[in-house]
């Protein structure tokens, strides 16, 4: 379940932006549980207290009373791992929600494919410990890690290749590459390699276990070499 705390002081904002963000994990085809906040610093005390099960928040920069920078910073001060989207009608503190780790700074009126792409991230990175949550197609996947062998960037979409098939989903190669874990590295800017899927490698060239072949950058090749011999003396 992707749990979902929204805060926002303008009554009219938070009721818009709850039916979009209900609209869009319904069409996704996302399990979600979502609460509504009107005042932040409530919101506040409720993120802040032991075992509450919020994966993400998205709230409005500006507020009565505490403003969305100084209460991230109340959450990362405890701890608080929870993603973070920030709204707001102005670009004034960018900069300040970057330093609080903000998953993404979102303007007023929000766009609603920016803030599709926001919590898709959030939900692939919580959805599941071995493995990935993605849509593709119109469907969403449950696809654990060892199940993938590489991916390929294409243009704003990555094309995986798994053990029994392909799946294309909407997605940059840079956000995938946050989500795999140290198994997976990244050795040319538009693939990523599953290491316990390498068969052997020569310069500058991978061969993956079903015959694929991979580029290698050649500045990465050595890093590639080194973490291909740590991730197999692993298992």
């Amino acid at each position: 379940m992707f749990r979902v705390a929204i805060c926002d002081d303008e009554a009219t904002a938070l009721q818009l932006n709850t039916m979009l963000t209900e609209q869009i994990l319904t069409e996704e085809k996302v399990p979600f549980e979502l609460t509504s906040f009107s005042d932040i610093q409530e919101m506040a005390d409720a993120l802040s207290r032991p075992g509450q099960p919020y994966d993400l928040l998205i709230t409005d920069i500006l507020a009565t009373g505490i403003n969305g920078i100084e209460a991230a910073e109340r959450l990362r001060g405890i701890g608080e791992k929870l993603d973070i989207i920030f709204i707001s009608s102005t670009a004034e503190y960018a900069l300040e929600g970057y330093k609080v780790q903000a998953l993404r700074y979102l303007k007023k009126p929000v766009d609603p494919e920016m803030l599709r792409e926001a919590l898709m991230i959030s939900y692939r990175k919580t959805a599941q410990k071995d493995g990935l949550s993605l849509t593709s197609e119109g469907k969403l996947y449950n696809i654990r890690y060892d199940e993938i062998v590489y991916a390929e960037s294409q243009a704003r979409d990555i094309e995986l290749t798994l053990k029994d098939r392909r799946l294309i989903t909407h997605m940059k190669i840079s956000d995938l590459e946050k989500l795999l874990p140290d198994q997976f590295f990244r050795c040319h800017r538009s693939y990523i390699v599953n290491l316990l899927e390498v068969e052997n490698i020569e310069r500058y060239q991978a061969t993956m276990k079903n015959q694929d072949y991979i580029p290698i950058s050649q500045q990465l090749y050595t890093e590639m070499k080194n973490r291909m011999f740590q991730s197999q003396t692993k298992r």
